[in-house]
This record gives structure tokens, C-alpha cells and sequence, in this order.
């Protein structure tokens, strides 16, 4: 189990305590359909965010996650869960105060309908299993009646193709791979304006281009990359060992550019202080860690955004570095089989979602065929 999974899982442990029994026995269910551990943790922040919706307006007694009852769940109204679907899509106006306990400035951001819907989703999959999978002890369902059910999602299925073009546009392609690598060491300087911003960007320059490069030269996912110990690296065969979605075992390649970045970052790798048993690759410090520790995954994610939107593309994250490679890969090596391989897809269908997303490509090999 990587690193991150291993942490996923302790705190699934620690949080699922906090929860009512049907809820606990609905992520032992998903356990036993080999979820992982960040999944079964989302939906128990769905769940959790849910609950709280439903206390602050009175739907329920309780005044604590752990004590919603099954009959709480039972009385609700298709137009109950209806007015929780709009207060998602408003509740930015509120900055959600009434359901975090810490609101951030992420609070006053409006819900994107993919996350209304993933939220929607895993309310659904609980009440299936409450309603139709789970029973007591005299083989009756936890629930009389599922009102999720009646909820339909808007589930509008893109064509690869436009798909793709939605892609397009939050991706590095060609030279922009180069451009975006070097802004993150040299020309993310101009945006310092203060000099702690800057000391901090030279402090961490080098490891953050190492990690940017790394994913933009293997198409590695991002908890891939913080997973990684220094055993890991095989740096004479540009490989790295690790395990995968599915627990895979496997050992991608990533290329010499990459490795060139790797290799300079690695050299420097001792200021972060790290204790002698640390083995992560990529550190960071913090002023109550000061000594290098393995770096958490939403810190990659936010480090990506804060380039990419000084960069002039704030759509890209570090999920689309690795459709960057992807899309790369296949542009001048036109084989997803090799590509599938490199990824650690499963199945080629999710591979080939790459081979539309240059139109240019598709455009001339329409032309060539009359």
C-alpha cells in the first residue's frame, strides 16, 4: 500500500467512528467492492456535509453527525433533497458558514456540476444500500423507502471528441511543455512581490520544477509522484517503482529531460533537513515541521495552480499535466498500447480519450482520406 493509501486509510479509521452505525456498515460494504481509501473518505465528507445541511434545518433532532437516525432518512421528501440540490448551487453566497466549521476562501466559490453531482452521487449510493442491499436481522431493509432514487442526474455523456476539446484547452501541448517547466524555475520570479515570496520561491524552485517536470516527462499520476521513496527512483534505467491504482505493481519510464530536473533537485535535497529515516523524495518544511517531511498531495495540487495561473492558463491542474503528457505521447508516437502501458490503464478505452484531443491531427488524416 503507497504512502498516501496508508494515510487515507488511517484516517478513514479515525472518521468513520464519528458517523452513525448504518453509515459505517455502508463503507464496510464498499470496502468489500475494493473502494479505496480516498473514495470511502469522500463519501463520508459528502455524507458528513449532508447531515450537517439537515440539522441546521431542523430535519433532524440531532445535534451531533453520529446520532441521524434511519427514520430522519426515512421522512424526507423528494422537495427536501430538491432544496438541498439548490442550496449547493447558492450556498457560495453564504460561504457555506453554516456548514464549515473553518470556511476558507474556497467557501465562497460556486459548486461546479460535476461537484454537485458527485455530492448528489454518493448520498445515492448510500440510500441504495440502505434500501435495496443492506437488511436486519429479520432480512428487512434499513430503509422503507428511498427517496434518492427519484432523483435524476443530469447525466449528459460527451463524445470522445468533445470531450477532447474540452481538454484542449487546459493542457500543455509542443513547446508550451518546455515554456511552462522553465516559467515555474525562472520566470515565476517576476511575480514575487515581496521578498518573503521570493525566498520562498528560491527555497522550493528547484523541487517544484522537479516534480512538474517528472509528471510533464511519464504522465505520473500526482499521489504517484508524493508516494515515492528514494528506493524507488532506478535512475540508470529512467524508471520508477511503484504501485498503482488496483495495487499493480509496475515500474514506468520517464525521459532524460526529466531526469536532468530530477537529478539537479536531488542534489539539493539535504537543505530541506530531513531526519536520517526520512525516505520520501520530494520534502517540505513548515513552521511547525521545520524538518523535511514527505510532501502532501493538495500541496502539489496548489503549487501547480498558483504556476499555471501566473503561466496565463489557470484551467491547468496537475491531473491535466498528466493528460499533457498523454496527449504529447500520442502525437508523436502514435501507439496507446505502449501509451496504456506507460499510464497503467486497464483498459485501452481510457487510453484512446487522448487520441482526439489535437483536431490538427484528426483534421489531416480526414484530408489524406480522399
Amino acid at each position: 500500500m503507497s504512502v498516501t493509501k496508508q494515510r487515507d486509510a488511517l484516517q478513514l479509521l479515525q472518521t468513520v467512528g464519528s458517523f452513525p452505525w448504518y453509515v459505517e456498515k455502508f463503507i464496510d460494504h464498499k470496502k468489500t467492492k475494493k473502494s479505496s481509501p480516498s473514495t470511502l473518505l469522500g463519501y463520508l465528507r459528502d455524507i458528513a456535509f449532508f447531515f450537517r445541511w439537515m440539522m441546521t434545518e431542523g430535519l433532524t433532532t440531532a445535534t451531533d453527525i453520529k446520532d441521524v437516525s434511519l427514520s430522519d432518512l426515512n421522512e424526507l421528501k423528494k422537495e427536501t433533497v430538491e432544496s438541498y440540490i439548490l442550496y449547493l448551487q447558492e450556498s457560495h453566497l453564504y460561504e457555506r458558514s453554516a456548514l464549515l466549521t473553518n470556511p476558507t476562501r474556497s467557501a465562497k466559490k460556486e459548486y461546479s456540476d460535476r461537484t454537485i453531482s458527485r455530492k448528489i452521487s454518493s448520498l445515492k449510493s448510500l440510500f441504495h444500500y440502505l434500501a435495496a442491499l443492506a437488511e436486519d436481522e429479520n432480512g428487512d431493509a434499513y430503509l422503507k423507502r428511498n427517496v434518492l432514487a427519484k432523483i435524476e442526474l443530469d447525466a449528459t455523456e460527451l463524445t470522445p471528441l468533445a470531450r477532447a476539446h474540452a481538454i484542449r484547452a487546459k493542457i500543455l501541448i509542443d513547446e508550451e511543455i518546455y515554456q511552462f517547466v522553465d516559467f515555474v524555475y525562472n520566470g515565476y520570479l517576476a511575480h514575487c512581490n515581496t521578498e518573503k515570496k521570493r525566498q520562498y520561491h528560491l527555497q522550493n524552485r528547484d523541487r517544484d520544477t522537479a516534480m512538474i517536470a517528472l509528471i510533464l516527462s511519464g504522465g505520473f499520476r500526482v499521489s504517484e509522484i508524493v508516494s515515492l521513496d528514494l528506493s524507488d527512483i532506478v535512475m540508470e534505467k529512467n524508471q520508477l517503482k511503484m504501485v498503482r491504482k488496483g495495487k499493480k505493481e509496475d515500474a514506468p519510464f520517464f525521459s532524460d529531460w526529466g531526469k536532468e530536473h530530477l537529478a539537479r533537485y536531488l542534489a539539493l535535497r539535504d537543505k530541506y533537513h530531513p531526519a536520517p529515516q526520512e525516505t520520501a523524495v520530494f520534502l517540505a518544511v513548515s513552521p511547525t515541521k521545520p524538518h523535511g517531511h514527505r510532501i502532501e498531495i493538495r500541496s502539489v495540487q496548489k503549487l501547480v495552480k498558483k504556476y499555471a495561473k501566473a503561466f496565463g492558463i489557470p484551467d491547468l491542474s496537475v491531473h491535466k499535466l498528466r493528460h499533457s503528457f498523454a496527449t504529447q505521447f500520442l502525437r508523436l508516437n502514435p501507439d496507446p498500447h505502449q501509451l496504456q502501458a506507460q499510464l497503467g490503464h486497464s483498459k485501452i478505452e481510457t487510453t484512446m480519450q487522448y487520441a482526439h484531443v489535437l483536431e490538427d491531427a484528426l483534421e489531416k488524416a480526414v484530408n489524406r482520406t480522399t
